[in-house]
């Protein structure tokens, strides 16, 4: 045969195999990494079919020729014939390997490839640019990492299902692309190296199937793994060699593996290493830019974009149906037309489809509940308040699948994700979550009034937001708004993000759900301080987040329920949000609130020695308690035997206190007086025992001993008479209290001491911490009046060393006072330090 013979058949062949014109084949040439890097051209395949190249071919000319052998023979048998025509003899050892390589792949000896495919979608809708697109990318770039990522829901198993089948059975085109096999593996349970240890001995296991079973594609539903036996505990040594096993499998193969349910963590770098492997011919290149003739590839099914440590060769990612295709969808699923449904129901349809934010699975579940009866009028109407309404997902499915996805993510990132529930309703910028996250996280400032703007988010912040936004979007969970649909009036052009509708409705519903939570527990609570303060940071942020969001009810009642908890935080602090409290309680005209608020407002300045603004405080809450009474006037339900009259009326306890830290005892003892009487008109038990117990430390400092014994002992027999109801750690306390005032008028100094201390122990965990410097002060003072000045010295200062702690300024310098009184009583003391005691003091 000479260069014009060979052109001619070299001609006939190029049709036989289906490219009717030069140009069809330099086309598919084009589409081979390894032709195209070979510098094949229209130009030189017309010299070649007029026999214009020397004959028998040599060196550059002779490569691209075998080269050619890959496209236009399709068996060993073509292959050996191609080779006499082409006059390829003396083949050097590359050239030898090549065509052994060839005809091993086309048929030779060896079984056919596996063929192991999941279902295939009964419709699929929508989806054919996308199918179109991922077809060229598995020719056109070779053996890699296909990625899918999309939502839950948006039918990435589908697609990719539909994929396979199609490299399966369009032998004209694809199928040759992977020769070796198309295998689809359930990735769903596998995580870390266990989880690759498994698919790697399910892989291994269906690699090494018998020989001689038919090429056919076989539809089977990959079993998920560890569904049977779990993931068990692989060695170092076992995975090394099962490593070298399945590299040993793929050595110059080109297969398709699709890892469908892939989620974090999986170590995709490492699985990528062993199932990519390649074959160069003897470890050289078929030409200098490094393509290989073989190798398999990963297609792979995740929500999660793996990290760039995977290097995917190529990334799609799936979005929902666009309106068009949604609504196509629904009715195809419905099984009619759109000639068949009235213009109301068409409409209700599209809604529908709208209101789902065209996910497909939800459509699904959509028309299965139209099919089931439910008209397309009434559940279009429902998820138009809500996505998620339960004539959608009446099983929780979508729930489910959004449940999943989010327990895949760090506690942080789904905090955030909750946290931006009220920005969700429209696209929103990096700068307004981060701000947004600033102002319900950021420690409220003493300064801040509750009409101040707020400030820009710090650059911590917006770091730290930045970074759980990349992760959601990683996690297909958050979409970045194309800059084709910036909002109107942005001139900005800051990139923003958009939440599905779906996974919207569930983060609110996560957000109620939790809210609803805390409540109760706070309400249940309040009076367990301790257990407060173990979930104080969770409190106090969905108290912000309600504040700031103007979930003004929510707020109130939190509020209200964590007045006990704020007495344990810094007036920096508890000021703030007491404040808020107090705005929010005037714009509701929640009177009951406004008077609980203004009274613990009004605690915070007699502690720190405000007397003036505290006084005003607590006229101001008895005025709101006036209100509050009316017949008519919203009450919340008040636990534990309270009365909301008494309650309110716990004004004029902080009032008497007033008046007994300026020293008007007769004043105070009227106060406590008004109080009294309203708590046993209300039948308030606990509130009546306070007010006897105040009467009787009010008169006992007064010198009336008897008068100060009289009201103890009536306050300590209400206290054992219903002891199977004050069981409180307040009851507890009101009882050492009386307890203490009993053994000073009896003259018991030594039980006195000891119940000071057990007095101590219970308020640092349960009680206002502003009772224990007064407590002591008190002590201190009765020390003094006895001559006990050694006792009132010690007691003093450990009373400054609390109020210091605490910034009570009041307290502070009244112990300092007593100080004062004492050394002028007793030189010798007036050595003594006047300082706070510390360790070892």
């Amino acid at each position: 045969m000479d260069a014009f013979q060979f052109g001619q058949w070299f001609s006939k062949r190029r049709r036989l195999c289906g490219w009717h014109s030069q140009r069809a084949l330099i086309e598919a040439i084009r589409k081979d990494p390894a032709l195209r890097s070979l510098g094949i051209s229209e130009d030189f395949l017309a010299r070649l079919e007029a026999g214009h190249l020397h004959y028998p071919f040599r060196g550059k000319t002779r490569q691209r020729v075998l080269a050619l052998a890959t496209l236009l023979c399709r068996t060993p048998r073509e292959v050996q014939v191609y080779q006499r025509a082409a006059g390829l003899y003396d083949l050097s050892p590359q050239e030898t390997e090549l065509l052994a390589t060839l005809t091993e792949q086309l048929g030779g000896s060896s079984a056919p490839g596996p063929v192991l495919l999941p279902p295939r979608p009964i419709h699929l809708i929508g989806r054919n640019h996308e199918l179109q697109h991922l077809l060229h990318a598995l020719r056109e770039e070779g053996p890699g990492i296909y990625i899918i990522s999309g939502m839950p829901g948006v039918g990435k198993s589908a697609l990719a299902a539909e994929l396979v089948h199609l490299l399966a059975t369009d032998s004209n085109r694809y199928r040759r692309s992977f020769p070796d096999g198309i295998v689809a593996l359930s990735a769903r349970g596998c995580q870390g190296l266990p989880g690759l240890c498994t698919l790697l001995q399910r892989l291994l296991a269906i690699l090494n199937v018998r020989q001689g079973l038919a090429e056919q594609p076989v539809e089977v539903v990959a079993q998920p793994a560890g569904s049977s036996s779990g993931q068990a505990p692989c060695s170092e040594a076992e995975m090394s060699g099962l490593l070298d096993q399945v590299r040993r499998q793929l050595a110059g193969k080109r297969a398709l593996l699709l890892l469908d349910d892939l989620e974090s963590p999986f170590p995709l770098r490492q699985a990528a290493e062993v199932l990519l492997s390649c074959s160069c011919h003897q470890g050289e290149c078929l030409a200098e830019s490094g393509a290989y003739l073989t190798g398999s590839s990963m297609l792979v099914i995740s929500r999660i974009v793996p990290p760039a440590t995977a290097l995917p060769t190529h990334h799609y990612h799936l979005e929902p149906l666009a309106p068009a295709d949604a609504l196509t969808l629904f009715l195809t699923l419905l099984g009619r037309g759109s000639t068949a449904l009235s213009t109301s129901e068409l409409q209700a349809a599209e809604r529908i489809c709208r209101a789902v934010g065209g996910l497909p699975r939800a459509i699904e579940l959509a028309a299965t509940a139209v099919g089931a009866g439910v008209s397309c009028e009434l559940l279009a109407e429902r998820l138009a308040l809500h996505p998620l309404d339960g004539l959608l997902d009446s099983e929780g499915e979508l729930r489910r699948l959004l449940a999943e996805a989010l327990g895949t993510l760090p506690q942080e990132t789904r905090e955030l994700l909750l946290q931006l529930a009220p920005l969700m309703a429209r696209p929103f910028s990096l700068a307004e979550a981060a701000d947004w996250q600033q102002r319900c996280l950021g420690e409220p400032q003493c300064n801040l009034t509750l009409t101040d703007e707020p400030f820009s988010a710090p650059q911590r912040t917006l770091a730290s937001t930045a970074a759980h936004l990349a992760r959601l979007v990683r996690s297909s969970l958050l979409d970045l708004l194309p800059e084709t649909e910036s909002m109107p009036g942005d001139s900005t052009h800051e990139q923003r993000y958009r939440v599905h509708p779906l996974l919207r409705a569930y983060v609110q519903e996560e957000q109620q759900r939790r809210q609803a939570a805390l409540l109760a527990f706070a309400s249940e609570q309040q009076h367990n301080i301790p257990a407060l303060k173990g979930r104080q940071v969770e409190l106090l942020t969905v108290l912000s987040q309600a504040y700031q969001s103007g979930q003004h009810e929510i707020f109130l009642q939190l509020l209200q329920s964590l007045l006990g908890l704020l007495a344990h935080l810094p007036m920096s602090e508890s000021e703030p949000l007491l404040l808020r409290g107090i705005e929010v309680s005037q714009g509701c005209a929640a009177s009951f609130h406004l008077a609980c608020f203004l009274q613990r407002l009004g605690a915070l300045h007699f502690y720190h020695g405000q007397f003036q603004q505290a006084h005003q405080r607590f006229e101001e809450s008895l005025q709101a308690a006036q209100q509050a009474l009316q017949p008519g006037e919203p009450r919340p339900a008040l636990q534990w035997g309270s009365h909301p009259r008494s309650y309110l009326a716990r004004a004029w306890f902080y009032l008497a206190a007033l008046a007994s830290s300026e020293g008007d005892l007769a004043l105070a003892q009227r106060y406590i007086n008004i109080f009294l009487r309203i708590c046993q008109e209300c039948g308030d038990l606990r509130g009546t025992i306070e007010a006897l117990k105040l009467q009787g430390r009010y008169a006992y400092r007064q010198g009336r001993q008897s008068e100060a014994s009289q009201a103890l002992r009536h306050a300590e027999h209400l206290l054992r008479s219903q002891e199977q109801v004050l069981t409180l750690p307040y009851d507890r306390a009101l009882r050492l209290e009386i307890q203490l005032l009993l053994c000073h008028i009896r003259g018991n100094q030594a039980e006195a001491r000891a119940l000071v201390e057990s007095l101590i122990a219970l308020a640092s965990d349960y009680l206002d911490p502003y009772f224990v410097p007064a407590l002591v002060l008190d002590e201190a003072d009765f020390a003094w009046r006895r001559g006990a000045w050694e006792e009132a010295h010690l007691y003093a200062l450990r009373a400054i060393r609390e109020a210091d702690r605490l910034g009570a300024s009041f307290l502070h310098q009244k112990g300092l006072a007593l100080l004062q009184r004492l050394s002028e009583h007793e030189p010798r003391l007036a050595a003594k330090p006047t300082r706070p005691l510390q360790l070892g003091d």
